[in-house]
């Protein structure tokens, strides 16, 4: 066995040891060695073969600037990509059936490029279970503030934009603290709930629900005016009269404040949505609870 002939030997058994993909890309841009874990290198034939004749035509042009961006600057370059079975049409034929994430480690060897795909799946799937908490309240469900801010900042820029309404409603419990001392913290958590789903049945798809304090929760109304968000409001106190929470310590029934404010112009903003509506649930709790109020004619 020749000196070159071992190499490559040495190469391949390296090739089939390692879970990662490999791909060598020569100068036309086609697969000139492929090898590693992945059944879908193990069974398509790879091999010879365009990265235009694998890969859809926007994941060819990424792969393609990659291995552009390692000949010219001679320095590893790293991304992560989607793959999809929609956008490779031939692995999809050998297996392929499920969308993966990578993570590819491209650097330079003479005039290939050397293409080091690391299956990085799971642990996108976790970043996107964490953020996925991260950005719920756990006992009810709802969103948190830490979710509404960036979508109200968004979805006000949006409605100035194109000039359409929006109106947010704070919805408070009243005697929340009372409710939890006579009835326990248990059944507290039960109200929180079942307020929550109620509001769940009743919102429009595009709506927003994020709980934002102990007992207050907000609701996002795109393209809803002033009399619509008050209507709305409405119909909360009427959902929230008809509720009846049976415990140990007796059926629980209880009342809720709400402030509504409606964008008022290109110079109104979210956060003076949020402090104008903060104003008006606060004149409905002064004003003995269990009412909405809304921004003034």
């Amino acid at each position: 066995m020749s000196g070159h002939e071992l190499l490559q030997a040495r190469f391949n058994a390296l090739l089939n040891t390692i879970t990662d993909t490999v791909l060598i890309i020569d100068a036309a841009d086609k697969v000139a060695v492929c090898g590693g874990g992945s059944e879908w290198v193990k069974q398509a034939p790879l091999q010879g073969r365009a990265l235009a004749e694998i890969f859809s035509e926007e994941l060819t042009l990424l792969l393609t600037n990659l291995c552009k961006e390692t000949r010219l600057q001679g320095r590893v370059a790293e991304t992560e990509i989607q793959i999809t079975p929609q956008c490779a049409p031939l692995l999809k034929e050998y297996g392929y059936n499920s969308t993966h994430w990578y993570r590819i480690h491209c650097s330079k060897q003479d005039k290939e490029v050397v293409c080091v795909l690391a299956d990085v799946t799971l642990r996108r799937q976790l970043e996107h279970k964490v953020s996925h908490q991260s950005q719920r309240d756990p006992l009810t469900g709802a969103y948190n503030r830490r979710a509404l801010v960036p979508v109200l900042n968004q979805a006000v820029a949006q409605a100035q934009r194109y000039e359409f309404p929006c109106s947010l409603l704070l919805v408070d419990i009243d005697g929340f603290t009372g409710l939890n001392e006579q009835y326990g913290w248990d059944s507290g958590d039960q109200v929180l709930q079942q307020l929550v789903a109620a509001i769940h049945k009743m919102k429009r798809t595009a709506d927003f629900l994020a709980r934002i304090g102990d007992d207050r929760f907000a609701l996002y109304l795109p393209e809803t005016n002033r009399d619509q968000s008050l209507a709305v409001g409405r119909r909360v106190l009427k959902l929230v009269d008809e509720m009846e929470l049976p415990t140990a310590s007796g059926d629980i029934r209880f009342r809720v404040s709400i402030g509504t404010a409606t964008l008022a112009g290109v110079e109104d903003g979210a956060e003076q949505l949020i402090k104008r509506a903060n104003e008006n649930l606060l004149i409905a709790k002064q004003s003995g609870g269990s009412r909405v109020e809304g921004d003034e004619l």
